[in-house]
């Protein structure tokens, strides 16, 4: 409840969360609806990984591009934008339904995805513009709700609504949604004192090739960047992990699914409970949430009963949203303002590759691996992973790091 205390100290980034509660709940309502009417028209395990690809690929090609435009133009207005012109195809797979054109839900699926790939970074460089510094660390605490909640609700709403209705609402809900939020984000595109970078004031020559020698250049972003490469690998394993382990070790069906997504959900909602006591050395925490991950997957590995495995999920979701709360409020106090857009969109491409790589990977290592003895496996690799981190992060001068940082910002004012 404390982190629920900001929003209304916080009214512009109030706007911005009930945005994106609404478009996180239709994009887990579409999902739903998108798997279960592909499965029902074709019952091809080879057209579920192609959808999957489709949701995948936008995000390589696109976080990237948004952040460009972030730092460009105004953000509400882009965010606005994105909202509306994904609502007419949310509506494209009611079509498929009537004439058995596929390629009309994947072309859905395709743009959906191509829009989300683009909110989530443009979202991100609007935050520090629109929130006090000093209420950063409860403001990322809030995003990890956000996310709690679209799995709580959304998942298993959708599945619900699904099983007791026809699958084609989950599609009229989702652009319902895709308009709500467009009408709360006009609210915030209104506000003349948003930030807005006038075209002069972003150097010509900052290209999104020059943000990715910056990442190599600044020893704390190649940190981040490592987090975002390495994490991604393990956490894309979870999620087919956590799938297996309802479906296959347990066997309780479509319900394990989505009971496993809410005890994912509940916590990540509680880690911003959590985030209300930490004060400072937010590095070092969050690589500490990342070695209690992996001591929560070498527990869940020797899962005896389903009701175990629930509780070690929520604790496990826990952990990953501290670490969450931790690296993305250091991120948003040290990205210079003037490239926070473009660099935050080339670190969720490196995130976003890396997670499509371990989600297919992980596709095959479950043909011939048990899921508890994955867990065991990638139990291993988060202790690994965060005894790395440690180590690196008290090796960086973060001092000359932020140096450096700062001294770009200072450079873009000058032009």
């Amino acid at each position: 409840m404390h982190s629920y205390r900001v929003l209304k100290k916080e009214p512009r980034y109030r706007i911005l969360f009930w945005s994106s509660v609404l478009n996180g709940m239709g994009s887990r309502f579409a999902q739903v609806g998108s798997f279960a009417l592909l499965y029902l028209l074709t019952e091809s395990s080879l057209a579920l990984g192609s959808l999957l690809a489709l949701r995948v690929i936008p995000t390589i090609l696109f976080a990237s591009l948004s952040g460009y435009l972030a730092d460009r133009f105004h953000k509400a207005k882009l965010l606005l934008w994105i909202d509306l012109l994904r609502a007419p195809f949310a509506l494209l797979p009611l079509w498929v339904v009537h004439t058995d054109h596929l390629w009309l839900l994947y072309l859905s699926t395709f743009v959906i995805a191509s829009g989300e790939a683009m909110y989530r970074p443009i979202r991100f460089a609007a935050i520090p513009d629109i929130v006090q510094k000093k209420n950063l660390l409860s403001v990322n605490g809030l995003e990890q709700n956000v996310v709690g909640l679209t799995l709580v609700f959304g998942s298993l709403l959708g599945g619900i609504i699904a099983f007791v209705s026809d699958v084609t609402i989950l599609f009229f809900i989702h652009t319902i949604f895709l308009l709500l939020a467009a009408t709360l984000i006009a609210r915030l595109a209104k506000i003349e004192s948003i930030p807005k970078l006038k075209d002069n004031v972003v150097p010509v020559e900052f290209s999104l090739k020059e943000s990715g020698f910056l990442l190599f250049k600044v020893a704390l972003l190649r940190v981040f960047l490592m987090v975002m490469l390495l994490m991604p690998l393990a956490n894309g394993v979870d999620n087919v992990i956590f799938n297996l382990i309802a479906l296959d070790v347990f066997e309780k069906g479509d319900l394990g699914v989505g009971l496993i997504y809410a005890s994912l959900g509940m916590g990540l909602i509680l880690s911003s409970t959590i985030a209300k006591w930490i004060r400072g050395k937010y590095m070092a925490v969050g690589a500490v949430m990342i070695f209690l991950e992996g001591v929560g997957h070498l527990l869940l590995s020797q899962s005896f009963f389903f009701l175990q495995a629930l509780l070690l999920a929520a604790a496990i979701a826990c952990a990953v949203g501290v670490s969450n709360i931790c690296f993305d409020t250091v991120l948003m106090k040290i990205l210079p303002a003037s490239k926070r857009g473009v660099l935050i969109g080339t670190l969720s491409m490196f995130e976003n590759s890396s997670m499509g790589i371990a989600m297919v990977g992980a596709g095959f290592l479950s043909e011939w691996l048990a899921p508890l003895k994955t867990a065991f496996l990638v139990g291993i690799t988060y202790i690994f992973f965060a005894l790395i981190f440690i180590v690196i992060f008290k090796s960086i001068n973060v001092r000359e790091s932020l140096r450096k940082l700062n001294h770009l910002d200072k450079r873009t004012e000058e032009i």
